[in-house]
Protein backbone atom coordinates (compact mmCIF):
# COMPACT_ATOMS: atom_id res chain seq x y z
CA UNK A 1 0.00 0.00 0.00
CA UNK A 2 1.15 3.50 -0.75
CA UNK A 3 0.90 6.21 1.53
CA UNK A 4 0.17 9.47 0.74
CA UNK A 5 2.51 12.45 1.81
CA UNK A 6 -0.54 13.61 3.48
CA UNK A 7 -0.46 10.77 5.71
CA UNK A 8 2.91 10.41 6.17
CA UNK A 9 2.94 14.28 8.06
CA UNK A 10 -0.23 14.20 10.12
CA UNK A 11 1.23 10.46 11.80
CA UNK A 12 4.30 12.50 12.42
CA UNK A 13 3.09 15.54 14.03
CA UNK A 14 0.37 13.43 15.66
CA UNK A 15 3.99 11.19 17.39
CA UNK A 16 5.37 15.13 18.32
CA UNK A 17 2.05 16.43 19.48
CA UNK A 18 1.67 12.99 22.30
CA UNK A 19 5.85 13.15 23.24
CA UNK A 20 5.55 16.79 23.80
CA UNK A 21 2.29 16.06 26.34
CA UNK A 22 3.82 13.33 28.10
CA UNK A 23 6.96 16.00 28.45
CA UNK A 24 5.14 18.90 29.74
CA UNK A 25 3.07 16.23 32.24
CA UNK A 26 6.39 14.60 33.89
CA UNK A 27 7.72 18.00 34.11
CA UNK A 28 4.74 19.44 35.98
CA UNK A 29 5.24 16.38 38.45
CA UNK A 30 8.38 16.36 38.87
CA UNK A 31 8.55 20.22 39.60
CA UNK A 32 10.31 21.29 42.34
CA UNK A 33 9.81 25.12 43.82
CA UNK A 34 12.31 24.29 46.21
CA UNK A 35 10.02 24.27 49.05
CA UNK A 36 10.53 20.21 49.61
CA UNK A 37 12.71 19.21 52.16
CA UNK A 38 15.28 17.17 50.66
CA UNK A 39 15.83 13.32 52.84
CA UNK A 40 19.07 12.97 54.48
CA UNK A 41 20.35 9.81 55.26
CA UNK A 42 19.78 8.69 58.70
CA UNK A 43 22.28 8.83 61.17
CA UNK A 44 20.88 6.03 63.21
CA UNK A 45 19.12 4.18 61.02
CA UNK A 46 18.20 0.68 62.74
CA UNK A 47 16.11 2.99 65.27
CA UNK A 48 13.76 4.27 62.52
CA UNK A 49 13.46 0.47 60.73
CA UNK A 50 11.27 -2.24 62.33
CA UNK A 51 12.46 -5.47 63.88
CA UNK A 52 10.33 -6.92 61.10
CA UNK A 53 12.18 -5.82 57.71
CA UNK A 54 15.89 -6.95 59.56
CA UNK A 55 15.21 -10.03 61.89
CA UNK A 56 17.55 -10.83 64.46
CA UNK A 57 20.05 -8.22 63.29
CA UNK A 58 17.60 -5.34 65.71
CA UNK A 59 19.01 -6.65 68.67
CA UNK A 60 22.93 -6.57 67.56
CA UNK A 61 21.75 -2.79 66.16
CA UNK A 62 19.38 -1.20 68.65
CA UNK A 63 20.40 0.77 71.37
CA UNK A 64 20.16 -0.72 74.80
CA UNK A 65 17.11 -0.12 77.05
CA UNK A 66 17.59 0.89 81.17
CA UNK A 67 14.86 1.11 83.03
CA UNK A 68 14.72 2.71 86.30
CA UNK A 69 11.43 0.89 88.37
CA UNK A 70 12.50 2.77 91.03
CA UNK A 71 13.48 6.86 92.03
CA UNK A 72 16.27 7.48 93.37
CA UNK A 73 15.59 9.11 97.10
CA UNK A 74 12.16 9.80 95.85
CA UNK A 75 13.22 11.98 92.65
CA UNK A 76 12.76 10.37 88.85
CA UNK A 77 15.80 10.35 87.04
CA UNK A 78 16.41 12.28 84.43
CA UNK A 79 16.00 10.84 80.33
CA UNK A 80 19.35 12.97 80.00
CA UNK A 81 21.53 10.77 82.25
CA UNK A 82 23.95 9.42 79.40
CA UNK A 83 24.70 12.63 77.90
CA UNK A 84 27.57 12.27 80.88
CA UNK A 85 28.69 9.10 79.00
CA UNK A 86 31.40 10.10 76.51
CA UNK A 87 31.09 7.47 73.65
CA UNK A 88 27.95 5.98 75.14
CA UNK A 89 25.25 8.73 74.53
CA UNK A 90 23.61 6.42 71.01
CA UNK A 91 23.91 3.06 72.62
CA UNK A 92 21.92 3.51 75.41
CA UNK A 93 18.79 4.87 76.62
CA UNK A 94 17.33 5.88 79.67
CA UNK A 95 13.14 4.96 80.56
CA UNK A 96 11.27 5.35 83.97
CA UNK A 97 8.33 3.84 82.26
CA UNK A 98 7.47 0.81 83.81
CA UNK A 99 5.08 -0.04 81.56
CA UNK A 100 8.36 -0.54 79.24
CA UNK A 101 9.43 -3.41 81.42
CA UNK A 102 9.60 -6.44 78.52
CA UNK A 103 11.25 -4.01 76.44
CA UNK A 104 14.12 -3.28 78.70
CA UNK A 105 17.75 -4.86 78.71
CA UNK A 106 18.24 -3.99 82.33
CA UNK A 107 16.22 -2.81 85.33
CA UNK A 108 17.71 -0.47 87.71
CA UNK A 109 16.42 -0.73 91.46
CA UNK A 110 17.82 2.35 93.98
CA UNK A 111 17.78 0.45 97.18
CA UNK A 112 16.80 3.11 99.32
CA UNK A 113 13.30 3.27 96.85
CA UNK A 114 12.65 -0.63 96.26
CA UNK A 115 10.07 -0.41 99.27
CA UNK A 116 7.77 2.50 97.11
CA UNK A 117 7.14 0.81 94.33
CA UNK A 118 5.68 -3.03 93.71
CA UNK A 119 8.77 -5.55 92.38
CA UNK A 120 8.15 -7.25 88.86
CA UNK A 121 6.43 -10.12 88.88
CA UNK A 122 7.69 -11.18 85.24
CA UNK A 123 10.95 -10.60 83.04
CA UNK A 124 12.31 -12.14 80.19
CA UNK A 125 14.98 -13.69 79.39
CA UNK A 126 18.34 -12.56 80.18
CA UNK A 127 17.00 -9.46 81.27
CA UNK A 128 19.33 -7.89 83.61
CA UNK A 129 17.76 -6.76 87.46
CA UNK A 130 20.77 -4.52 88.82
CA UNK A 131 20.79 -3.34 92.32
CA UNK A 132 21.86 0.22 92.77
CA UNK A 133 22.84 2.02 96.10
CA UNK A 134 26.24 4.70 96.22
CA UNK A 135 25.57 4.61 100.50
CA UNK A 136 26.49 2.34 102.63
CA UNK A 137 24.26 -0.85 103.97
CA UNK A 138 22.85 0.76 106.49
CA UNK A 139 22.00 4.01 104.67
CA UNK A 140 20.18 1.85 101.83
CA UNK A 141 17.33 0.79 103.35
CA UNK A 142 17.91 -2.81 103.73
CA UNK A 143 14.12 -3.63 102.31
CA UNK A 144 13.30 -7.67 101.80
CA UNK A 145 13.85 -8.76 97.92
CA UNK A 146 13.52 -12.12 96.79
CA UNK A 147 16.60 -14.20 96.77
CA UNK A 148 18.34 -14.13 93.58
CA UNK A 149 16.33 -11.39 92.48
CA UNK A 150 19.45 -9.37 91.46
CA UNK A 151 22.14 -10.27 88.15
CA UNK A 152 24.21 -7.06 88.48
CA UNK A 153 25.12 -4.50 91.25
CA UNK A 154 26.12 -0.89 90.71
CA UNK A 155 27.55 0.83 94.59
CA UNK A 156 30.29 2.24 95.51
CA UNK A 157 32.04 -1.17 96.14
CA UNK A 158 34.79 -1.77 93.32
CA UNK A 159 33.74 -4.86 93.39
CA UNK A 160 30.56 -4.07 92.12
CA UNK A 161 29.71 -5.45 88.82
CA UNK A 162 29.13 -1.61 87.50
CA UNK A 163 30.72 0.56 90.47
CA UNK A 164 28.49 3.99 91.38
CA UNK A 165 31.21 5.72 93.22
CA UNK A 166 31.95 9.57 94.56
CA UNK A 167 34.26 12.10 92.86
CA UNK A 168 36.69 11.11 90.13
CA UNK A 169 39.56 7.82 89.58
CA UNK A 170 42.86 9.15 90.28
CA UNK A 171 45.35 7.26 88.30
CA UNK A 172 48.99 7.70 87.60
CA UNK A 173 50.54 9.93 85.13
CA UNK A 174 52.22 7.17 83.68
CA UNK A 175 49.16 5.40 83.02
CA UNK A 176 47.05 8.45 82.03
CA UNK A 177 49.90 8.43 79.37
CA UNK A 178 50.12 5.47 77.95
CA UNK A 179 46.24 5.64 77.51
CA UNK A 180 46.18 8.85 75.55
CA UNK A 181 44.37 10.84 78.37
CA UNK A 182 44.96 14.61 78.64
CA UNK A 183 46.93 14.80 81.85
CA UNK A 184 45.02 16.83 84.83
CA UNK A 185 47.79 19.09 87.37
CA UNK A 186 47.34 19.38 90.77
CA UNK A 187 50.13 21.78 90.83
CA UNK A 188 49.96 24.48 93.30
CA UNK A 189 52.03 27.37 93.93
CA UNK A 190 54.24 26.02 96.85
CA UNK A 191 53.93 29.33 98.94
CA UNK A 192 50.13 27.80 99.70
CA UNK A 193 51.38 25.18 102.22
CA UNK A 194 52.30 27.92 104.25
CA UNK A 195 48.79 28.48 106.85
CA UNK A 196 47.87 31.06 108.39
CA UNK A 197 45.82 29.18 111.49
CA UNK A 198 47.04 25.88 113.14
CA UNK A 199 45.54 22.69 113.77
CA UNK A 200 42.32 20.60 112.10
CA UNK A 201 39.47 22.23 110.44
CA UNK A 202 36.20 20.16 110.43
CA UNK A 203 32.63 21.50 108.94
CA UNK A 204 30.67 18.73 109.91
CA UNK A 205 26.66 18.04 110.06
CA UNK A 206 26.29 14.87 111.56
CA UNK A 207 26.88 15.15 115.41
CA UNK A 208 26.57 11.32 116.32
CA UNK A 209 28.00 8.88 113.88
CA UNK A 210 27.95 5.17 113.95
CA UNK A 211 32.16 5.46 113.42
CA UNK A 212 31.58 7.37 116.61
CA UNK A 213 33.83 10.48 115.18
CA UNK A 214 32.79 12.94 117.55
CA UNK A 215 34.36 10.79 120.29
CA UNK A 216 37.84 10.73 118.85
CA UNK A 217 37.86 14.47 118.04
CA UNK A 218 36.60 15.49 121.07
CA UNK A 219 39.58 13.81 122.69
CA UNK A 220 42.46 14.95 119.90
CA UNK A 221 41.26 18.12 120.91
CA UNK A 222 42.89 18.22 123.95
CA UNK A 223 45.93 17.78 122.88
CA UNK A 224 45.83 20.03 119.54
CA UNK A 225 43.53 22.92 117.91
CA UNK A 226 41.00 20.85 116.29
CA UNK A 227 37.66 23.88 115.11
CA UNK A 228 34.56 22.47 114.45
CA UNK A 229 32.14 24.95 112.18
CA UNK A 230 28.55 23.60 111.00
CA UNK A 231 25.91 22.30 113.29
CA UNK A 232 27.68 20.66 115.59
CA UNK A 233 30.24 22.87 117.05
CA UNK A 234 29.41 24.87 120.51
CA UNK A 235 30.33 27.79 118.81
CA UNK A 236 27.60 29.87 117.83
CA UNK A 237 30.05 32.18 115.35
CA UNK A 238 31.23 28.33 113.92
CA UNK A 239 27.65 27.52 113.06
CA UNK A 240 27.18 29.50 109.91
CA UNK A 241 30.66 30.36 109.02
CA UNK A 242 30.04 28.35 105.62
CA UNK A 243 26.59 29.28 104.06
CA UNK A 244 24.88 26.11 103.12
CA UNK A 245 25.39 24.89 99.57
CA UNK A 246 29.04 26.68 99.55
CA UNK A 247 32.25 24.34 99.68
CA UNK A 248 34.00 27.15 101.52
CA UNK A 249 37.50 25.61 100.59
CA UNK A 250 39.27 29.40 101.49
CA UNK A 251 39.10 28.10 104.96
CA UNK A 252 39.51 24.85 104.68
CA UNK A 253 43.18 26.01 103.21
CA UNK A 254 43.77 28.44 106.37
CA UNK A 255 44.22 24.87 107.86
CA UNK A 256 47.29 22.54 107.99
CA UNK A 257 45.08 19.70 108.45
CA UNK A 258 41.17 19.20 107.73
CA UNK A 259 38.88 16.45 108.62
CA UNK A 260 37.71 13.71 105.97
CA UNK A 261 36.45 11.56 108.03
CA UNK A 262 33.18 9.57 107.05
CA UNK A 263 29.93 9.09 109.21
CA UNK A 264 30.29 5.17 108.47
CA UNK A 265 33.51 3.11 107.95
CA UNK A 266 33.07 1.08 105.12
CA UNK A 267 35.42 -0.79 102.02
CA UNK A 268 35.87 1.65 99.26
CA UNK A 269 33.25 4.38 100.78
CA UNK A 270 35.02 7.72 100.72
CA UNK A 271 32.50 10.64 99.37
CA UNK A 272 32.64 14.38 98.87
CA UNK A 273 34.82 14.90 101.88
CA UNK A 274 37.59 13.99 100.01
CA UNK A 275 36.68 15.08 96.30
CA UNK A 276 35.36 17.59 96.61
CA UNK A 277 38.28 19.00 98.61
CA UNK A 278 40.99 17.71 96.38
CA UNK A 279 41.86 21.08 95.02
CA UNK A 280 43.19 22.13 98.64
CA UNK A 281 46.64 21.84 99.97
CA UNK A 282 46.16 20.73 102.85
CA UNK A 283 45.95 16.92 104.54
CA UNK A 284 42.68 15.41 104.93
CA UNK A 285 42.36 13.36 108.19
CA UNK A 286 40.70 10.27 108.05
CA UNK A 287 40.48 7.18 110.33
CA UNK A 288 41.12 3.42 108.47
CA UNK A 289 43.99 3.71 106.05
CA UNK A 290 43.07 0.25 104.44
CA UNK A 291 39.93 2.20 102.83
CA UNK A 292 41.65 4.68 100.99
CA UNK A 293 45.09 3.12 100.38
CA UNK A 294 44.03 2.04 96.83
CA UNK A 295 41.73 5.29 96.13
CA UNK A 296 44.23 8.21 97.12
CA UNK A 297 47.86 8.51 95.92
CA UNK A 298 50.72 7.31 98.47
CA UNK A 299 51.28 9.69 101.30
CA UNK A 300 48.93 12.07 100.90
CA UNK A 301 46.23 11.88 103.75
CA UNK A 302 46.64 10.96 107.40
CA UNK A 303 45.00 8.00 109.19
CA UNK A 304 44.46 7.80 112.85
CA UNK A 305 44.38 4.09 113.36
CA UNK A 306 48.59 4.54 111.84
CA UNK A 307 48.79 6.20 115.69
CA UNK A 308 48.16 4.15 118.92
CA UNK A 309 46.25 6.81 120.72
CA UNK A 310 45.55 10.95 120.08
CA UNK A 311 48.12 12.22 122.11
CA UNK A 312 50.55 10.23 119.83
CA UNK A 313 48.73 11.54 116.69
CA UNK A 314 48.88 15.18 117.97
CA UNK A 315 52.49 15.24 118.76
CA UNK A 316 53.01 13.97 114.83
CA UNK A 317 50.83 16.80 113.28
CA UNK A 318 52.49 19.48 115.78
CA UNK A 319 55.73 18.18 114.45
CA UNK A 320 54.98 18.84 110.98
CA UNK A 321 53.14 21.85 111.17
CA UNK A 322 56.59 23.30 112.23
CA UNK A 323 58.45 21.66 109.78
CA UNK A 324 57.21 22.93 106.09
CA UNK A 325 59.94 20.16 104.69
CA UNK A 326 58.28 17.22 106.14
CA UNK A 327 54.90 18.62 105.75
CA UNK A 328 55.42 19.68 102.03
CA UNK A 329 55.85 15.69 101.59
CA UNK A 330 52.36 14.89 101.83
CA UNK A 331 52.18 16.72 98.54
CA UNK A 332 54.84 15.15 96.37
CA UNK A 333 51.88 13.55 93.79
CA UNK A 334 50.85 17.34 93.34
CA UNK A 335 54.28 19.05 92.98
CA UNK A 336 55.94 15.69 90.86
CA UNK A 337 52.93 15.23 89.00
CA UNK A 338 53.01 12.04 89.29
CA UNK A 339 48.62 11.65 90.03
CA UNK A 340 46.34 12.74 87.83
CA UNK A 341 42.54 12.27 87.55
CA UNK A 342 41.48 10.09 84.71
CA UNK A 343 38.68 12.10 82.28
CA UNK A 344 35.61 11.71 83.60
CA UNK A 345 33.69 8.82 82.36
CA UNK A 346 36.43 8.05 80.11
CA UNK A 347 36.33 4.11 78.95
CA UNK A 348 37.37 1.86 82.11
CA UNK A 349 36.57 4.22 83.58
CA UNK A 350 33.01 4.19 83.41
CA UNK A 351 30.62 5.41 86.62
CA UNK A 352 26.95 3.95 87.36
CA UNK A 353 24.77 3.79 84.79
CA UNK A 354 27.32 4.78 82.25
CA UNK A 355 29.08 1.67 83.08
CA UNK A 356 26.08 -0.27 83.10
CA UNK A 357 25.75 0.56 79.60
CA UNK A 358 28.91 -0.45 78.52
CA UNK A 359 28.82 -3.69 80.36
CA UNK A 360 25.34 -4.72 78.41
CA UNK A 361 27.39 -3.95 75.17
CA UNK A 362 30.42 -6.00 76.94
CA UNK A 363 29.01 -8.85 78.98
CA UNK A 364 31.10 -11.59 77.46
CA UNK A 365 33.97 -9.17 77.12
CA UNK A 366 33.98 -8.46 80.83
CA UNK A 367 32.73 -11.72 82.35
CA UNK A 368 29.89 -10.54 83.57
CA UNK A 369 27.16 -12.49 82.20
CA UNK A 370 23.45 -11.26 82.84
CA UNK A 371 22.11 -14.68 83.95
CA UNK A 372 23.90 -14.43 87.07
CA UNK A 373 22.48 -13.95 90.15
CA UNK A 374 23.36 -12.63 94.00
CA UNK A 375 21.41 -14.98 95.98
CA UNK A 376 21.06 -12.53 99.24
CA UNK A 377 22.14 -9.30 97.76
CA UNK A 378 22.86 -7.54 101.35
CA UNK A 379 24.50 -10.44 102.76
CA UNK A 380 26.73 -9.69 99.85
CA UNK A 381 26.59 -6.02 100.65
CA UNK A 382 27.85 -6.25 104.02
CA UNK A 383 30.32 -8.74 103.42
CA UNK A 384 31.57 -6.88 100.64
CA UNK A 385 31.38 -3.54 102.55
CA UNK A 386 32.58 -4.74 106.17
CA UNK A 387 31.68 -1.85 107.60
CA UNK A 388 32.95 -1.00 110.97
CA UNK A 389 31.14 0.35 114.48
CA UNK A 390 32.87 2.36 117.09
CA UNK A 391 35.53 -0.43 117.93
CA UNK A 392 38.40 1.08 116.56
CA UNK A 393 37.41 4.28 118.55
CA UNK A 394 36.94 2.97 122.19
CA UNK A 395 40.10 1.28 121.27
CA UNK A 396 42.01 3.96 120.46
CA UNK A 397 40.80 6.10 123.19
CA UNK A 398 42.16 3.52 125.70
CA UNK A 399 45.59 3.08 123.94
Amino acid sequence: MRLRPASVYRYLLLGIGVFLGVYMIYSIIGYDDGSHVPIRPQRHLYLTVSQDRIGSRFGNLAPKRILYWTTVFGSTVPHTMLSDCPGLTDRCVIDTNRHQLSSADAVVFHAADISKFPLPNTRKENQVFVFNSMETPDNSGRFAVPESFFNWTSTHLHSSDAIHKYGSFLISTQVAESRGFKVQSYYVQPKRFVKTKSGVFGLISNCHTTSKRELALQELGKHINVTIAGKCTSDERLKTICPPGVECLDIFEQYPFYIAIENTICNDYVTEKIWNRISVPSIPIVMKRRIYKNILPPNSFIAMDDYKNPTEMANHLRALESNLTAYSEYFNWRQKGTWTSAPWNSPGYRNGVCRVCELLWKTKDNGTESTKSYENIWKWFDDESQCEKDEFVRGWLSG
